[in-house]
């Protein structure tokens, strides 16, 4: 029996093991060979994004870091090269080159926070700064003895032009790897990454500034062109989300290190070697101010949404604070007021509530507050506001609502509530009931302090008639 149940577990694992060093294999190849295309100086290429999106895909999902993972990897770098016709000592010198430095990176990612392996901090840029130069060096290291065998440079030219390849591509690409959402699936979403920008026409101005920057750079030229996008793609860091801002940093990058392949290079210093380096070193640090902005706006804007909720939101139950209840249901009604449209308002008072507090304790009325508030939220709908107006009395405004839909969702939370089992130090549990006044208007025709003195009232009628019941008047 037992063998027969680990059979097809054994058989799943296999499978998704080789899914992945499939995956792995595939995306190595296609980046390398495109990567094959951009060599200068028969050595090289100008842009060899293949390192940097196999340290990404590491690093975002370790489950690929497997030796199969890996022997997936090197059979990717392999065959691009020999698909492309290089000779075998080379290649392999190479490969291994690529390897090092991409395992080196592995490993120093492996050693950071979570956090600072998805750039949410400032000092996460520092961090990846530090791990793609050591990167870079380990490749540019193994890699640098191949020139005077086969290029007939020497030594020391080698290791700088490889150290300056890999560490402008690991930055260009490494961000975007580290900050795209999951598998990059909220990445075909344009309006989820940039805010908004298609609908409010101000928000595409960062990018009509990057774009003529950009052509300033080409048609003016000269040593300082390359820095010409930095101002815009400050705005674009101060306007646009962290991986909108590193998706526009690598591709302005893209654009300068293609443009030096092809001899097309804005600065017009000319395709020798010094120069090259210049401009790839150049371009290294064109992408690290936008993409540190960006980071130190993304870790501004999460304390201030924290500090925003702390503020607004009850810490025992989550529900809305009473002020910040009362002034956003004032706006909902009015716009429902506007538009003609219903609205509802349920006052909820737990019952015996005080007893609870007096027979087991106030740590165990929290629990009883805590549970109340676990009950009720997934069955209310994200658009209704749910706050805690004091004590055990909470209200729920519901707009578009039916009066028997405003009915049922009230049974509803009364029935689930009374389900709720509250667990005591010694081991037994206690349950507990709420009762719910309801105030309903087909046209928001009644003000805020009007709804809540009429489901006040109700919710009084409730209590007396017997409690744990829904009453509207």
């Amino acid at each position: 029996m037992n063998e027969a149940l680990e059979k097809p577990r054994n058989t799943e694992f296999v499978y998704r093991h080789l899914g992945a060093a499939l995956i792995v294999a595939a995306v190595v190849f296609s980046a390398s060979l495109f990567g094959i295309l951009t060599r200068p100086f028969d050595f090289l290429a100008a842009f060899w994004p293949a390192n940097a999106i196999l340290l990404g895909l590491m690093v975002r999902c370790p489950n690929m870091a497997t030796p199969t993972g890996w022997l997936a990897a090197l059979v990717g770098y392999l065959s691009a090269d020999f698909l492309t016709g290089g000779g075998l000592e080379m290649t392999l010198w190479m490969t291994a080159a690529n390897m090092s430095g991409v395992l080196t990176g592995c490993y120093l990612f492996s050693r950071l926070d979570p956090a600072d392996r998805k750039l949410l901090r400032p000092q996460s840029v520092l961090y990846m700064f530090s791990i793609c130069v050591v990167m870079a060096a380990c490749s540019g290291a193994v890699g640098g003895g191949i020139t005077p065998v086969y290029f007939g440079h020497e030594v020391s030219t080698g290791v700088l032009l490889w150290f300056s390849t890999e560490l402008v591509n690991s930055l260009v690409v490494l961000p975007i790897m580290l900050t795209a959402p999951v598998w990059a699936l909220a990445a075909l979403n344009p309006a989820r990454s940039i805010r908004r920008w298609t609908v409010e026409w101000r928000r595409g101005l960062p990018i009509v500034a990057l774009i003529l920057s950009l052509a300033a750079s080409f048609s003016i030229g000269g040593p300082g062109a390359i820095a010409f996008p930095v101002p815009a793609l400050l705005w674009c860091a101060l306007s646009y989300s962290l991986f909108s801002t590193v998706l526009l940093t690598g591709a302005v990058s893209t654009v300068y290190l293609i443009a030096v392949a092809f001899s097309l290079d804005a600065t017009n210093t000319g395709t020798d070697i010094a120069s090259t380096v210049s401009i790839r070193l150049g371009v290294t640090f064109l992408v690290l101010g936008p993409i540190m902005v960006a980071s130190i706006n993304s870790a501004r804007e999460e304390l201030l949404r924290t500090l925003d909720h702390a503020a607004n939101h009850d810490a025992l139950t989550g529900c809305l604070l009473r002020t910040p209840f009362m002034a956003r249901s004032e706006v909902r009604i009015a716009q429902q007021k506007q538009r003609g449209m219903s609205v509802a308002m349920l006052m909820l008072d737990i019952d015996h509530f005080k007893s609870i507090n007096d027979r087991y304790g106030h740590p165990m009325g929290d629990q009883a507050l805590m549970a109340f508030a676990a009950a009720i939220k997934p069955l209310l709908r994200k658009r209704d506001l749910l706050g805690r107006l004091g004590g055990e009395e909470f209200a729920v405004l519901m707009s578009g609502v039916t009066y028997e839909e405003t009915m049922s969702i009230a049974q509803r939370l009364c029935d689930e509530v009374q389900k709720q089992l509250i667990t005591l130090e010694v081991g037994d549990t206690i349950s507990i009931t709420v009762s719910i006044g309801v105030c309903w208007q087909p046209k928001a025709s009644m003000t805020l302090r009007q709804m809540l003195i009429s489901s006040d009232q109700a919710l009084y009628q409730a209590k007396s008639t017997g409690r744990n019941k829904v009453v509207s008047l």
